[in-house]
């Protein structure tokens, strides 16, 4: 029995997989962006859309996309992941409490994929709306994200 509790605690606790970021240095790409509380916008199925909304094109330019984790409020300080490299439909945790978070995305097109965040655990996620604004972790702090 007791070596039953250790096999389930060990498959919940390895669920979550460690990402480095970009660097060690941090960013303030994203203190220009919006600023929004995550919870107040509604979520788009299995896409993360640019502010502008859905643009259809032959040479979508869907990269350089960066995943910005900010141990602050207002997406101050932040530590970049580039979307690119990181695995899809596997939950990954920072390393670090994070209060917001934004993707940074220069052509501003949007992404095919949804990028979720959410608390430690790997339990439940909140998509991250759209590309190029800031949101607060308004039920954080968060530490692990995933994409889909």
């Amino acid at each position: 029995m007791r070596s039953t509790f250790v096999a389930i605690a060990l498959a919940l606790f390895s669920q979550a997989a460690f990402a480095s970021p970009l660097s060690t240095e941090t960013t303030d790409i994203a203190s220009k962006f919006p600023v929004v509380d995550l919870g107040s916008i509604q979520a788009h199925p299995n896409v993360t859309l640019s502010q502008a909304g859905i643009h259809v094109d032959a040479a979508q330019q869907e990269f350089p996309a960066t995943l910005l984790l900010c141990p602050t409020t207002s997406c101050i300080s932040c530590f970049g992941f580039d979307l690119s490299t990181l695995p899809t439909n596997e939950c990954l945790a920072a390393g670090f409490n994070f209060e917001s978070i934004a993707i940074n995305q220069p052509s501003n097109e949007g992404l095919p994929f949804g990028v979720f965040v959410g608390p430690p655990g790997c339990l439940s996620f909140a998509q991250i709306p759209s590309v190029n604004t800031c949101y607060n972790a308004n039920n954080g702090p968060f530490v692990d994200y995933a994409i889909s």
